[in-house]
């Protein structure tokens, strides 16, 4: 196991760049990507995952644990192998994307529960509670540090594109990343530093999300769906949810930013990802490519100004 040196950079600092190539197939103006696949574990987790670690340190813990639909727990479990503490990682037993080889291969221990992703959350809040470990599962106790993770990637995309882009696309699972990457954008815009910001393009399953969903209905308050409508697929588990943890600062975020939220399938994801691949050279799950998808079809059809940035979350795998 590669272990974290002092000279290593933090996680972030991703590249961002201008997706030529998509541009022609999809004749669009100005499309960014911020590309969170090239991090550690290839995910924009380990921007969030390493600060749980060291503060879960820092306060005396020697275990931290997650509940999660994959890619959280391997960023997780490497970095608290990393920093040598031990980790629990708790997922949903009929999940595919798990990535379960390699979290344990990060020493992690692993429990499996026949549970849905948000009950598994509140199981793991108070197993936590109840051993001692420090949670930083999606709206746990700690969760403060998460949008605080993410606002760095506003940050690295105003130093790195020189300005704020006329919009960000992002996936939206819980809600938590673009909750947080809004939020730096306008620590950075109240400072001064940036004259706008962006409109967000909230990108998600079409089988069940709250904050698309809720947006879609003309809600201010995010609206918990019954559990029973949504539909889990392989493809969509990173994004499907019927509680977004987040999904009120998300809704609040493209409300602000005068954003949208828009429903991807399944069909549209793969379609898109293997558009990226084939037109970029870089590989990302379907559902991040959610986030692509849903600029076109928000932008397309306009005579846009400035740029897009579509933020991809993870690789693929």
């Amino acid at each position: 196991m590669q272990q974290i040196t002092e000279e290593e950079k933090p996680p972030g600092l991703t590249p961002l760049f201008r997706a030529r190539n998509i541009e022609r197939a999809l004749k669009m103006n100005r499309v960014f990507f911020k590309f969170e696949g090239a991090s550690i574990t290839g995910t924009q987790k380990d921007r969030i995952s390493s600060l749980h670690v060291r503060r879960a340190i820092e306060l005396g813990y020697d275990t931290i644990a997650v509940a999660t639909c994959g890619n959280y727990g391997a960023s997780v479990s490497y970095f608290a192998s990393a920093y040598r503490i031990n980790s629990v990682v708790a997922t949903p037993s009929f999940y595919t994307n798990a990535r379960s080889d390699e979290i344990y291969g990060n020493g992690a221990k692993i429990i499996q529960k026949n549970m849905k992703y948000e009950d598994l959350v509140e199981y793991m809040k108070d197993k936590s509670r109840d051993e001692n470990w420090y949670d930083c599962s999606p709206g746990s106790v700690n969760s403060i540090i998460d949008l605080l993770g993410y606002e760095s990637i506003a940050n690295e995309i105003v130093q790195q594109l020189g300005h704020a882009p006329a919009y960000v696309a992002a996936p939206v699972g819980n809600g938590t990343t673009l909750a947080g990457i809004y939020s730096g954008f306008m620590k950075l815009y109240l400072k001064g530093i940036t004259s706008s910001v962006p409109r967000f393009i909230a990108a998600s399953t079409s089988l069940g999300n709250p904050v698309v969903y809720s947006w879609k209905h003309g809600f201010r308050k995010i609206q918990e769906l019954e559990p029973s409508v949504i539909v889990e697929t392989e493809t969509n588990e990173p994004l499907v949810s019927f509680r977004a943890m987040d999904g009120q600062k998300a809704l609040n975020a493209i409300y602000d930013s005068r954003g949208v939220a828009i429903g991807v399938n399944d069909p549209e994801m793969i379609k898109f990802s293997k558009m990226i691949e084939n037109q970029q050279s870089i590989e990302v799950l379907p559902a991040s490519a959610s986030a692509l998808s849903a600029a076109y079809k928000n932008l397309s059809n306009r005579n846009y100004g400035g740029e897009v940035v579509v933020v991809l979350t993870g690789r693929g795998h």
